[in-house]
């Protein structure tokens, strides 16, 4: 964590100080210093940082004007709120940060935990790497989708989904990739977005059912049992076509339906509530399942609960990142569990990378786990391996 530059605002001395000494303990060096948020805006002015560390108490511009500041002025993105305050205070401040922006690593109870410290600076430091590696933007047309499908540019991983109970059955999430002949990896992101602006969302859908239901027929016939969990776009769910056609391939693969759970996100574009809300009971009663994804995050809440005719949850990374057993966010996530359960739905966490996460989880009574820490997106070949293990 060498690497990372990190900017302290704190207007006691001795806190600051004692930040000071943590940092160093984990081996950053690159350390300034500001006494309130004008001296913090000053500094960020005139050198960026990788990190804010910011105390919410100051005498001259509190912490939650600096962090809005900050995010209008676009000065830095990763921050870490200390502060003595109440939760829920803490949670209502990281909620209006990461509305304007801002991506929230953590927020610490002072006196400041190294371990807790430790983790909210390896998450920027991942996430430094992330961007230094993401892939380029590029400008989709139609007729580059159509090409990719047509010659089959696009590959299949999986992801594993880590039951806590030996005795329940793997999962792992379908999750598509596509590498361009001349540009290269393209971020699902960008050609997801792409097909469905160019309504070729169902086709490549199908396609990538289709691929997947191949592998998971061949698994069976090696008996290698593993269930598939498949993304379909809220875009496609009022379709009833495609739905029985999705119904359609998974009989000409002789696929169980229980071997398939089908994940959606409610979306601005969830258009046609009824058509989509039958179709998706229609599923549910062949044997297929469903699951309510990102949950915890945009329009993902509990109003689906009572219309999605789901039976699991998957609670999104924001809701599960650095959970510790007594914090607010720990109650928050135990009640949402409780709910799930009340209402019969199994639930699963994603975006696990830590093992302190993955044991608070446990705790929680999560009975499925994904995520980094568990295992990234494997080829067949891989996840083959990694099941055997």
């Amino acid at each position: 964590m060498q690497n990372l530059s990190v900017l302290i605002v704190e207007d006691c001395v001795i806190q600051r100080l004692y930040a000071t000494r943590l940092l160093h303990q984990l081996a950053i060096t690159d350390i300034s210093y500001a006494a309130n948020g004008e001296q913090a805006l000053e500094r960020l002015a005139a050198k960026v940082a990788d990190v804010v560390l910011v105390d919410l108490e100051m005498g001259v511009m509190n912490g939650i004007e600096l962090l809005r500041h900050i995010a209008r002025q676009k000065l830095c993105a990763k921050v870490i709120i200390a502060s003595a305050k109440d939760p829920l205070l803490l949670t209502s401040v990281t909620t209006m940060a990461e509305a304007d922006g801002l991506t929230i690593l953590g927020t610490l109870s002072k006196p400041i935990s190294i371990d807790l410290l430790t983790l909210c600076l390896k998450k920027a430091q991942h996430q430094q790497v992330t961007k230094q590696d993401s892939r380029p933007v590029f400008n989709i047309s139609s007729e580059m989708l159509r090409r990719a499908m047509e010659t089959d540019q696009f590959t299949l991983v999986y992801q594993p989904i880590v039951p806590a109970d030996k005795s329940m059955p793997v999962a792992a999430e379908v999750l598509a990739r596509w590498t361009h002949p001349e540009l290269g990896p393209v971020s699902p992101d960008q050609f997801i977005e792409a097909a469905e602006r160019f309504h070729l969302i169902e086709p490549l859908s199908l396609m990538l059912l289709q691929q997947a239901l191949s592998q998971l027929k061949l698994w069976n016939r090696q008996r290698v049992f593993v269930n598939l969990s498949f993304n379909l776009s809220a875009l496609s769910l009022p379709d009833t076509l495609f739905m029985n056609r999705i119904m359609q391939i998974a009989q000409e693969q002789e696929i169980s339906a229980d071997q398939l759970m089908f994940e959606v996100t409610e979306s601005a574009d969830f258009t046609d509530l009824a058509s989509s809300i039958a179709n998706l009971a229609s599923l549910r009663l062949r044997g297929f399942s469903i699951a309510i994804d990102d949950y915890g995050t945009g329009y993902a809440n509990t109003q689906q609960l009572l219309r999605v005719p789901a039976n699991r949850l998957k609670l999104d990374r924001s809701m599960v990142s650095n959970v510790t057993e007594g914090s607010q966010q720990f109650v928050i996530l135990a009640n949402t569990i409780q709910m799930a359960k009340q209402l019969g739905l199994s639930v699963v966490a994603e975006g696990i990378e830590t093992q302190a996460e993955a044991n608070a989880l446990t705790a929680l009574g999560v009975e499925y786990q994904q995520g980094y820490y568990h295992s990234r997106p494997l080829d067949a070949e891989a996840l083959i391996q990694y099941l055997q293990q």
